[in-house]
């Protein structure tokens, strides 16, 4: 499960940030707006779903549109490079995005009364799970206007701030490598996740040190003998540019 506690108090540092030149932004124009209603509609879904034994599934044909909407990447996200501008909004893109995958990790038929099984979640609620952890290896790329800073911009207030930042963004490719040792983890599923480690390897390599970097891909890498040709490819590539990435920004943040 990815913790909220730390990528909270990212977006409260996240304004030191944006005390830098702003770069183009990529953002859609009307991605926030997008996320806030597909959030909004989420949120009122599973209102209709309190004291019921379980979620709003992805497969239900009615359910499931109100759900695909808030992981449609194209149309929140964009594509990077992005700006100090985007900042802000991508982590709120981020937090929302969490509190979905804690709302499916931590569910339990009975609040309050029994814990939540959060093995026997992860296995149900799969598709959800998967979803969110594709949108938020997606984010990755929230590092990149911090390669465009300039020197008089790379203040010790606004390190700590880049600190804050990669330890999301950690706790976020922890927790989707994580998901993908699971033997129940659909074949499906397992390609969705290893696709978008590979499809964002640049941004999550920048946020990782290079003991980590290594440790990431030898973790993915034990998992890849159980994966489908297709997957297996997408941890291959994953490795092959991490392991070449250089190490500048994030990655030499101490």
């Amino acid at each position: 499960m990815i913790r909220i506690r730390s990528i909270a108090r990212i977006a409260a540092l996240g304004g030191l940030c944006l005390l830098a030149p702003a770069a183009r932004a990529e953002v859609p124009a009307n991605g926030k707006a997008y996320l806030d209603a597909a959030y909004a509609s989420v949120e009122s879904l599973f209102k209709l779903y309190d004291g019921k034994p379980t979620l709003p599934r992805l497969s239900d044909p009615v359910d499931g549109k109100v759900l695909a909407d808030v992981w449609n990447v194209p149309a929140i996200l964009g594509k990077p490079p992005y700006g100090a501008d985007d900042l802000q909004t991508l982590l709120d893109f981020v937090k929302k995005q969490t509190s979905i995958l804690q709302a499916y990790a931590l569910f339990s038929p009975q609040p309050g009364r029994k814990a939540p099984d959060q093995a026997a979640n992860a296995v149900e609620f799969q598709d959800e799970l998967t979803r969110t952890r594709v949108f938020l290896l997606q984010t990755a790329a929230i590092n990149d206007f911090a390669a465009r800073l300039k020197d008089q911009d790379k203040t010790e207030e606004r390190a700590r701030g880049l600190r804050e930042m990669r330890l999301g963004l950690q706790e976020i490719v922890v927790g989707s490598a994580l998901a993908l040792r699971s033997p129940e983890l659909r074949d499906a599923n397992r390609l969705l996740i290893a696709q978008a480690f590979a499809e964002n390897a640049a941004g999550i390599a920048s946020a990782l040190a290079p003991p980590d970097r290594t440790a990431l891909v030898s973790a993915l890498q034990a998992v890849r003998p159980s994966m489908k040709p297709e997957a297996q490819k997408a941890i291959s590539d994953f490795a092959t540019a991490v392991t070449a990435a250089p190490c500048e920004v994030f990655c030499l943040v101490n």
